[in-house]
């Protein structure tokens, strides 16, 4: 697979661009089915990556079993689902994915030990599609807050957004980031937001259509917390073709660590100060 000193995110980067270059329509519809068979829908995202975990170990492909781990190690998936998952692959596939499972467990390791690049941002390469990354900060909590945000396009930084509140909480930072960002881009993009709020994204793919349909109550009836941020949030989604990537926070990632000092220098700054927390 590749060369030696090239890994397996640059390697897929590379060949994929390679193969897509040709004009074959059938392998390009392909290519796409692939790519969006594991975008939420009824299934959660996490619960489709698992299951392509589980086929693509009983399959015996190395390669796509690194992809799933990948994915769902940027979701952040709890270690104790994630070997749950290597057990339903061992009893449905039986003795001969005791090799795969070694490698998957090998590749996790090393991925947590940071020997290995996690893929949020591999595929920004493509340029009819938006990259964000998002990061709210406050000091107290309540107390002054920041927020911020990087658009991609193609590889490359198009914007950035920062603002500032004077009084206000982590969590209408980090929403506030979000919406700011999706505000900028064009209606009807194609979107992939990451973030590191559990906050955010469990509520953007689990809570927010829930919430809706209960009218805007948690299922213990109390009033949802920053509904008018969410409430927003959840409008401008309608527009496009939303995907969101949960970033382990404080891992080195590049562009996390950017959009981080970026909300914590809004709050030292000042600038940009919407006048009501709104």
């Amino acid at each position: 697979m590749g060369s030696e000193d090239e890994g397996f995110n640059e390697f897929r980067e590379r060949m994929n661009e390679r193969i897509l270059s040709e004009d074959n329509l059938q392998i390009k519809r392909f290519f796409n089915l692939d790519d969006r068979a594991y975008d939420e829908g009824s299934l959660d995202k996490t619960t489709k990556e698992m299951l392509g975990l589980v086929a693509s170990m009983v399959l015996k492909c190395d390669d796509c079993i690194k992809y799933h781990l990948q994915e769902l190690y940027l979701l952040d998936i709890e270690e104790d689902k994630l070997w749950e998952v290597f057990n339903i692959a061992l009893v449905v596939g039986g003795s001969i994915v005791i090799p795969h499972l070694r490698e998957a467990v090998d590749f996790w390791d090393r991925m947590k030990s940071g020997d290995v690049s996690t893929p949020a941002g591999a595929e920004n390469n493509d340029d009819t599609i938006y990259s964000i990354y998002t990061d709210g900060a406050c000091a107290g909590n309540p107390g002054p807050g920041g927020y911020a945000a990087l658009i991609l396009q193609g590889g490359e930084v198009i914007e950035e957004i920062t603002g500032y509140c004077h009084d206000t909480t982590n969590n209408r930072m980090e929403l506030k980031a979000v919406i700011a960002a999706l505000k900028w881009v064009e209606p009807e993009s194609d979107v992939r937001l990451y973030c590191d709020s559990q906050y955010v994204v469990k509520g953007l793919d689990e809570w927010v259509q829930t919430w809706r349909k209960n009218g805007w109550q948690t299922a213990s009836s109390d009033a949802v917390k920053n509904r008018d941020l969410w409430e927003k949030l959840d409008d401008l989604r309608q527009d496009m073709e939303l995907n969101i990537f949960k970033v382990p926070a404080h891992s080195g990632h590049e562009l996390n660590e950017r959009v981080d000092s970026m909300a914590k220098k809004a709050i030292k700054g000042g600038k940009n100060e919407d006048e009501k927390d709104e």
